[in-house]
């Protein structure tokens, strides 16, 4: 969520938003070769990922999320909401995201963000009569649940009002996003999101909320469920959905943030069976995880706090050496923070790729395209 800070030649590092740098295809500077294996880093996984390089992420726009700017830049993957407006009317076509995917005669990998663990006002499967008051007239609420809304519909996100917590491990909210085979009680007979995504010829999905594991682990602890493992099962259908059931063998998948749902402690000892030992089955998750994922995105790694941009450095080391672990398992790291001061740009970008990470920074609304890192290229400011 995040508008950007673009760097320009002519604007030696200030801060702006510049068109003409992104059509011209100024990007970030190259970095290392992480990505085919060089630079202490293993191989990158998925042979479409090996040559990323640089990625964008723009979810929205003024007034509406437009592609041009995407299509024109040299950026080596981008992720973009499947839709110009987030609803159904906005939906992209298979010839504008194949457009996007050639643009300015550079290939480009294409991820659709959605998100799995949250339910948001305005997608298409969102009913407004699900809350009150009626967010036509007071959008910014504060919401609360009528006796309309399903079970797996649950408490708005307090620091994203219009967004929903979910119980993402209910049949009815997997239906809405893998497949629904028909006769939904909320969706009817329409296509799911991941079948619209899918058709519409994007190269992946960006999955958000993958944390909200976390989130039921906390509200829910005496439920005796392992949160980690039903939100580790849902991507694994996501996956094998899109891989074996559509027949898109390549598809890529991505969750963003959550890294930590590999650790032990995200495993109750009391939801492992007995057959086996916590650290084995903890192994034995992580590794169906890791083999139905190419990559993980990562928020606010350097830059954690309460700001929404330019927090002071205050690197999280458990995610660090959480998300080192993905990356020493072939699996590309895409990592953003949210930042506009030139010397913090420049400091996170070379963090990032000294771990064999693809960096990008930006403001949190991911309104605006940013070019967020000069290009070392000899004679540049």
């Amino acid at each position: 969520m995040d508008a950007r800070k673009l760097w320009c030649p002519a604007a030696a590092m200030v801060p702006l938003f510049c068109l003409g740098c992104i059509t011209a295809g100024v990007q970030p500077d190259g970095g290392s070769a992480a990505a085919d294996g060089t630079d202490d880093h293993p191989a990158i996984r998925a042979a479409a990922l090996r040559g990323v390089e640089t990625w964008a992420y723009q979810l929205t726009g003024v007034p509406a999320l437009d592609l041009e700017p995407l299509r024109k830049s040299t950026f080596d993957l981008v992720v973009i909401d499947y839709s110009a407006d987030g609803g159904e009317a906005g939906e992209f076509s298979a010839e504008q995201i194949a457009a996007l995917k050639s643009g300015a005669g550079h290939a480009k990998v294409v991820l659709a963000y959605m998100s799995i663990g949250e339910a948001e006002i305005g997608r298409f499967y969102f009913d407004k009569g699900w809350i009150t008051p009626d967010p036509e007239t007071s959008p910014d609420g504060p919401f609360t649940l009528t006796d309309l809304a399903p079970t797996w519909l649950t408490e708005p996100n307090p620091d994203w009002p219009d967004n929903f917590k979910v119980r993402y491990w209910e049949a009815e909210w997997q239906q809405v996003i893998i497949h629904n085979p028909g006769q939904h009680p909320v969706i009817g007979d329409a296509p799911s999101y991941l079948d619209r995504i899918i058709d519409a010829g994007f190269d992946g999905v960006y999955l958000d909320i993958v944390d909200a594991f976390e989130y039921f682990g906390e509200e829910e602890p005496s439920s005796n469920q392992n949160f980690a493992e039903l939100m580790m099962r849902f991507v694994r259908s996501i996956s094998e959905y899109a891989r074996q059931t559509r027949g898109q063998a390549d598809f890529l998948v991505f969750p963003q943030n959550g890294a930590n749902i590999i650790a032990e402690e995200a495993f109750p000892a009391g939801t492992i069976p007995d057959s086996v030992s916590r650290e084995e089955y903890v192994r034995q998750q992580r590794e169906a995880y890791f083999a139905a994922i190419d990559g993980i995105g990562a928020e606010d790694v350097f830059h954690p706090g309460g700001r929404d941009e330019d927090n002071p450095l205050q690197p999280d080391q458990d995610v660090i050496a959480a998300l080192d672990t993905f990356r020493a398992a072939g699996l590309l790291v895409l990592a953003i923070d949210y930042l506009t001061e030139p010397e913090s740009i420049e400091a996170f970008y070379e963090r990032a790729r000294a771990r064999g990470w693809v960096p990008y920074a930006s403001q949190r609304d991911l309104a605006t395209l940013a070019v967020s890192s000069p290009p070392t290229t000899p004679g540049s400011p």
